[in-house]
C-alpha cells in the first residue's frame, strides 16, 4: 500500500479532527501517519525526515508558512532520491496565498479527489542564496512568493503580531504601519536583460500569483514555466497602494510609472543599506541576494492543469 505522511501545524485549534476525518477517507487504501509540529522550524525536520523514508505524498496541513517549511525540508533531499514524492497542501492557515493560485481546497474530501485520480502538475521552486540574520551565508527555498523591502517588513510585523481580527485585517494593519514608518532603499538589480539602480519601495520574485492574503501582486506567474515573475515597484506612495489596493485584491496590472513586471530566470539584488528579505511570508535574512527558478522541481497535486499550462 502506499504511504501518505501528513505535517498538521501544531497551533491548529482542529488539527485532531483533522487527523479523524482523514483517516475515514485514506485509512482502507492506503498507510496513513500524522506529524504535529511542536516548536517552529518543526515543519522541516520532520518533510525531511519523512522524503527519507520514502513516502508516496506528503501533505501539508496549514497555510504559507507551513508548506515554506515543509519546501525547505523536501529540497534538503536531492531530488534523484525523490523523484517519486507527490507534495500536497490542505490550506488550513491564516493567509493561504499559495492555495489561491492553484484554487485549492480545505475540504479532506478535494484532497482524497486529487490523489485517487493522481492530479498532479510538475511545479517550480524559488532558490534565494543570501545573508541570514546573522550575517552568514545561507540559502532558502520559496514555493509562492519572496521579496525585498516593504513586503519583508510588513511579514515580520504580522508574526510579531496579534492575528485576532483575521488575515485580511491584520495585513492591510501591517501594511499601512509599514508604509508610514519605511524608508525606500536605494538598490541595484541585475537580470540576464534588466538592470535597474533607484529608490526602491519593494521587489517581489513570484513563482505564484498572491501574497499578503489576497493581493495578486503578480499577475503574470506561472507556477510551471520555469521564470521568476517580477514585480518592481519604485517610489510609491500610500496614497498610489490605496488607490490601486481594489486592483490588487482583483489581481490586475497597475498602470503606473513606477511599478514594472517583468520575467528573468535569475536575480542579482544589491543595496547599499540593509534590506530585508520575506519567502512565503516567513522574514528570512537581508540582501545581497541572488535568486533563481528551479524549473519543475516537485510534483504537487492540483487539478489545475490547464489554466497552469
Amino acid at each position: 500500500m502506499k504511504r501518505i505522511s501528513f505535517i498538521i501545524h501544531g497551533k491548529h485549534l482542529r488539527k485532531r479532527l483533522i487527523q479523524y476525518e482523514a483517516e475515514k477517507y485514506f485509512s482502507k487504501n492506503f498507510l496513513t501517519e500524522y506529524f504535529i509540529t511542536k516548536t517552529p522550524k518543526a515543519a522541516e525536520d520532520l518533510a525531511e525526515k519523512i522524503v527519507k523514508s520514502k513516502s508516496d505524498y506528503l501533505i501539508a496541513v496549514g497555510g504559507d508558512g507551513t508548506i515554506h517549511e515543509v519546501i525547505n525540508g523536501i529540497m534538503k533531499i536531492p531530488k534523484e532520491e525523490r523523484e517519486n514524492l507527490i507534495v500536497g497542501l490542505l490550506p488550513l492557515g491564516s493567509g493561504n496565498d499559495f492555495a489561491r493560485t492553484l484554487k485549492l481546497s480545505h475540504k479532506i474530501s478535494f484532497l482524497s479527489n486529487l490523489i485517487s485520480e493522481n492530479k498532479f502538475v510538475e511545479i517550480d521552486v524559488g532558490k534565494i542564496e543570501h545573508k541570514n540574520l546573522e550575517d552568514k551565508d545561507s540559502t532558502t527555498y520559496f514555493i509562492n512568493i519572496a521579496g525585498v523591502g516593504l513586503d519583508a517588513e510588513v511579514a515580520k510585523r504580522v508574526n510579531e503580531g496579534n492575528k485576532k481580527y483575521g488575515p485580511n485585517i491584520s495585513f492591510f494593519s501591517a501594511t499601512i504601519k509599514s508604509f508610514l514608518k519605511y524608508k525606500q532603499k536605494k538598490i541595484r538589480l541585475f537580470t540576464d536583460e534588466e538592470f535597474y539602480e533607484g529608490n526602491t519601495l519593494l521587489v517581489t520574485f513570484a513563482n505564484a500569483k498572491y501574497f499578503g492574503s489576497g493581493l495578486g501582486i503578480a499577475p503574470h506567474a506561472k507556477v510551471n514555466d520555469g521564470k521568476i515573475s517580477v514585480t518592481l515597484i519604485g517610489e510609491v506612495s500610500i496614497y498610489d497602494y490605496l488607490k490601486n489596493f481594489f486592483n490588487l485584491r482583483k489581481c490586475e496590472k497597475i498602470d503606473h510609472p513606477m511599478i514594472n513586471y517583468f520575467h528573468s530566470k535569475q536575480i542579482k539584488i544589491e543595496s547599499n543599506k540593509e534590506c530585508f528579505i520575506e519567502a512565503d511570508g516567513e522574514f528570512i535574512g537581508k540582501t545581497p541576494l541572488h535568486v533563481e527558478m528551479l524549473h519543475q522541481e516537485i510534483k504537487f497535486l492540483t487539478d489545475f492543469h490547464i489554466r497552469v499550462f
